[in-house]
């Protein structure tokens, strides 16, 4: 059995649906950023690699604490019923 999170990117990526995830970041503002499927070249074993502004950056899946596709339905959420600090 694979990493469910990169089953889940996956998913969605072959599906053509958006999803929306958010990580922790440090030093951001709240200490989490958002970002769409629509950013992400890469659905690695252990991680993400996005592409936003031009700027490749990896994302590790322990670091991911929410996944919601854009119809707002839950895939994943690891926030113990806290609400994201942002979205989209």
């Amino acid at each position: 059995m694979g990493n469910p999170m990169r089953q889940i990117f996956n998913r969605v990526k072959w599906s053509g649906r958006r999803a929306y995830f958010w990580f922790i970041s440090r030093g951001s503002p709240g200490g989490e950023e958002v970002l769409s499927t629509d950013d992400v070249v890469e659905v690695g074993a252990n991680g993400v690699v996005v592409s936003v502004g031009g700027r490749e950056r990896y994302i590790p899946y322990h670091r991911i604490v929410e996944i919601r596709l854009e119809s707002g339905e839950v895939l994943l959420s690891r926030r113990g019923g806290r609400e994201p600090s942002g979205g989209p």
